[in-house]
């Protein structure tokens, strides 16, 4: 399993809730939050959170960040017992962080006449 750091994770939110309007605060902010209750793990059980923790995993999910799961576990008298679950998407997140950073290189690439280095010239290569 791959670890997801408060960085990527955050470049990841950028790209997704931060072209909605998210500021840039509330980007790290999320980011916390949701490593305070991953930490190491890919996988929480949903029964931990509360109502408004749920809505703004709910939004996470819309955006893919995250992704819920069930099992059912047999329980006494051929009862079945629901578990639901949480997900990170590591790879989507993985995915939505380096999408910035190609950005971030497309944008430089294109602003080359910015570059003062491009318009000088040098001496040797005119002899």
């Amino acid at each position: 399993m791959e670890r997801v750091s408060k960085d990527v994770l955050a470049k990841a939110l950028r790209n997704t809730m931060g072209m909605k309007g998210l500021p840039e605060e509330a980007i790290e902010g999320l980011a916390e939050y949701l490593l305070e209750f991953f930490g190491f793990n890919e996988v929480i059980s949903d029964a931990i959170l509360n109502a408004s923790d749920r809505d703004i995993f709910y939004m996470l999910e819309d955006e893919g960040i995250l992704s819920t799961d069930m099992d059912e576990v047999p329980v006494k008298h051929g009862k079945r017992w629901q578990i639901h679950y949480w997900r990170l998407r590591v790879d989507t997140i993985v995915a939505l962080a380096e999408m910035e950073d190609e950005e971030e290189k497309e944008a430089e690439e294109q602003n080359i006449y910015d570059n003062d280095d491009v318009w000088e010239r040098g001496g040797s290569d005119r002899e």
